[in-house]
């Protein structure tokens, strides 16, 4: 059974790490979609939808940023929703000399989604393009996001998103990597879920975002448009930046609120995971549902290798290097500390503590402890 345990364990971790990517990018190598862009049409009414909590520290850079989209602004509408901001967010919105500006203060907090229910419910757009309140975009970013629509099976579309200088070794590394599986499923068939602060859908599809538990809007929207039998696909071109996490301990809440959010929506998503959803069952197993069980095939597989070490051979070499590996995370704990910055301890204090962080969300999600809404973390 330890055997089992140990074999397994490792197999799997190793198939959703490099194996799924490799299938990936071969099956991507071998499709050619052409351009699926060329008649796409000009201008498509668009709204661009930002629910914002307290962002007085960044707000000014935000509108700035607003005002140099380069897109007709007879053609796009702004909203944005204040969700119970106690300090100058509201105040500051509502001065914004911003013609195509429409503010939704909500003296409440209620949490991102509902919000974003209500700003979809008076949305004029085709097509609506999500954004947060810290994602700068680039001014030709929206035109670029709205082009892909004009194929008809698509019916969302994640535009990329580049994280700054000041990220952790750890999550930059990490987030290139996941860069490379989005575009790599777009070539194939479709994403299953969308980067956060820049994407888009096709409105008629959007369906309210469930309120009586905390879920990720750019994972539960992307899936139910999947689930209708559209496609999701990357627009490498179409690109925001984000402020990265200077420390891993810094990003460590942020994950565990995204973990327990995606345990939470894996229910809502069950039928997807069947064989006859083809691709996007493939996708769905491999990408997410054992990408998300690591921390615990993490924990079987050390202690299946501490019974089988006495053995010796395979076994005795895999508990050295599972010792190494620990004691290197522990060591970028420490280097962290210190600001200092060196991939060899960094990376496996990455990981470890990103899986850390997804077993914590685990349990918020189980225990349904995981509230809607959440502290600003900048």
């Amino acid at each position: 059974m330890s055997e089992t345990v140990f074999w397994l364990s490792l197999c799997l971790m190793s198939y959703t790490y490099f194996g799924y990517p490799l299938i990936l990018f071969i099956l991507g190598s071998l499709m050619d979609r052409g351009d699926s862009n060329a008649a796409a049409p000009r201008f498509p009414k668009v709204t661009l939808v930002i629910s914002m909590h307290n962002e007085e520290r960044i707000l000014s850079q935000k509108l700035e940023n607003l005002r140099d989209i380069e897109y007709p602004a007879d053609r796009l509408e702004i909203l944005i929703g204040s969700d119970g901001s106690n300090d100058q967010t509201a105040d500051l919105l509502k001065r914004a000399d911003l013609g195509n500006l429409s503010v939704c203060v909500y003296t409440e907090r209620r949490g991102k989604a509902s919000v974003l229910n209500d700003l979809l419910k008076i949305a004029k757009g085709e097509i609506v393009v999500f954004s947060d309140a810290n994602t700068m975009t680039r001014p030709e970013t929206i035109g670029l996001l709205v082009k892909p629509f004009a194929d008809e099976e698509v019916g969302a579309v994640s535009g990329e998103l580049l994280l700054d200088g000041q990220s952790n070794i750890g999550e930059s590394l990490y987030w290139r990597y996941e860069t490379f599986i989005k575009r790599q499923e777009s070539q194939v068939k479709t994403l299953l879920g969308a980067t956060g602060g820049i994407y888009a859908i096709r409105r008629i599809l959007y369906k309210p975002l469930p309120i009586d538990r905390s879920f990720a809007d750019d994972f539960v929207t992307p899936m139910a448009v999947v689930e209708q039998g559209y496609r999701v696909v990357y627009e490498p071109g179409a690109i925001a930046v984000e402020a990265g996490e200077a420390s891993v301990r810094g990003e460590f809440q942020r994950k565990v609120r995204i973990g327990a959010q995606n345990f939470n929506a894996v229910p809502m998503f069950l039928p997807l995971l069947s064989p006859a959803a083809g691709f996007v069952a493939f996708a769905f197993w491999s990408h997410k549902i054992i990408r998300w069980s690591v921390p615990f095939l993490l924990l079987a597989l050390a202690g299946s290798t501490v019974i089988l070490e006495p053995r010796g051979g395979l076994y005795q070499w895999s508990f050295i290097a599972e010792v190494v590996f620990v004691l290197a995370a522990g060591l970028g704990a420490v280097a962290e500390s210190f600001k200092l910055r060196n991939p060899l301890v960094a990376l496996p204090y990455y990981f470890i503590a990103m899986n850390a962080a997804l077993l914590v969300g685990f349990f918020r999600s189980i225990l349904g402890i995981q509230r809607a809404t959440w502290d600003v973390q900048r």
